[in-house]
């Protein structure tokens, strides 16, 4: 009886033992399958399928002028090794243990397109977690610094596509294989300036002198957070600009019109230079943004010539030397935009010019005169022209008000709506 209790006794007490860890049992295993007979320089079987985890971490620049993303993360890499099995229920149940690259085969990888060194993925103090089943899981983590094309056309509604391209270095296709790729983004720390609009993985192959490798492809596709450069940039571009306009609203004899476009010109000229230490410092392409402040500084330096002529116009000594063409300019163009008619005195009604002379008419050659060049032959002596130079001054005022409000209103609009609409995330 005794005895019977004995053998119970030891054979629970052995049971119990089976689920601890024992390092002598851990050591034995390392001392079995990493022994002689293993080399790490000979691949586990004749094609030895990998699979890939791109786990994204961060996003830690975006630099323009060098073409390059930062980013933070991390690969998980699992493959089988035959030779690194062992049954766990007779080694106290361990079904992992952990060893150092210098003594595993592991596949040679390298980030393809680094631009900050080429040396294999990995690090000496990195373990590695090998399961009794022969599967080996390897998780190096690191900064990749890889080349990127960017495309700033639509800045700053614009999105991103960058990659990390991981490449099987030393073996070929035939001999190390990607056989499944994923991603993951749950631990991904916002960024101030973008936000992650999808990560995918592709698997593909890359051809040299010859030979193709597997390669896996991640593609980041971000997009750029606008609302700071919208209330930084276009906001004080799109106002200031508009400001342009007011200036032929400003009275000739105030004497401030010439001061006041200078102004803001000037102010346009520093806003432009500040605004340009934010914008992309690339000219491989051109921000339609960029082409809209241009545009926009044109306007302002057009807006300066044609005021101080204006001015100059308005304070001429003689008020009726007024230029032929623009005399004819008048009675076409300035007058219907003022609403207003041709005042003459009561011996000119004679030469008083009537909208029938906006239609052409036919001469007996065949050939037709145009209205301008009627006008042009009418208005040969000063008296025949009933508005002094103050008057046109005003009118031309008025006209280039209009026209300069309808330029730069449909310039904006065009400018917003195909910055915010035309570019759309890669499909």
């Amino acid at each position: 009886m005794k005895s019977i209790i004995l053998m119970l006794a030891l054979c629970l007490t052995i049971q119990d033992s089976m689920g601890e860890f024992s390092t002598t049992t851990a050591t034995d295993i390392h001392t079995a399958i990493f022994n002689a007979s293993y080399n790490k320089y000979v691949r586990p079987s004749n094609i030895t399928y990998v699979g890939i985890e791109f786990h994204l971490l961060s996003i830690n620049d975006m630099d323009f002028k060098r073409q390059i993303m930062s980013s933070s993360g991390w690969l998980t890499v699992t493959w089988e090794d035959p030779r690194l099995t062992w049954n766990a229920s007779t080694k106290g149940d361990i079904e992992y243990i952990y060893t150092k690259q210098d003594k595993i085969w592991r596949p040679e990888l390298i980030i393809d397109n680094s631009v900050e060194g080429m040396s294999p993925l990995g690090h000496d103090e990195i373990f590695f977690k090998v399961k009794h089943t022969g599967e080996v899981r390897w998780e190096p983590p690191g900064i990749y610094v890889t080349h990127c094309d960017f495309n700033v056309l639509y800045y700053p509604f614009d999105y991103q596509t960058c990659s990390v391209e991981v490449t099987s270095f030393a073996f070929t296709n035939k001999a190390v294989t990607f056989n499944s790729v994923s991603e993951s983004t749950k631990n991904l720390k916002k960024n101030g300036e973008w936000v992650l609009h999808s990560l995918r993985g592709s698997k593909q192959n890359l051809t040299e002198n010859g030979e193709e490798f597997s390669q896996v492809e991640f593609k980041v596709i971000l997009k750029r957070l606008s609302r700071y450069y919208v209330n930084n940039v276009v906001y004080p571009v799109v106002v200031i600009s508009l400001l342009t306009n007011v200036v032929f609203l400003v009275p000739a004899e105030s004497g401030c019109k010439i001061s006041y476009i200078l102004t803001v010109l000037l102010t346009q000229a520093v806003l432009l230079t500040l605004i340009g230490n934010s914008m992309p410092t690339t000219s491989i392409q051109i921000p339609i943004i960029a082409m809209y402040i241009s545009f926009v500084l044109l306007m302002a330096a057009l807006a300066t010539i044609i005021t101080t002529l204006n001015v100059y116009l308005y304070l001429r000594t003689d008020q009726k030397a007024v230029p032929r063409w623009l005399k004819a300019f008048t009675f076409v163009v300035l007058l219907r935009i003022n609403c207003r008619s041709a005042k003459v005195n009561e011996e000119d009604k004679g030469n008083v010019v009537s909208n029938e002379d906006t239609v052409n008419v036919e001469e007996s050659n065949g050939k037709g005169k145009t209205m301008w060049n009627r006008l042009l032959a009418q208005t040969k002596d000063d008296a025949e022209f009933p508005f002094k130079c103050q008057e046109v001054s005003a009118f031309l005022d008025c006209f280039f008000f209009y026209l300069f409000n309808i330029v730069l209103i449909i310039t904006t609009l065009v400018f917003l709506v195909v910055s915010a609409v035309s570019d759309v995330p890669p499909s």
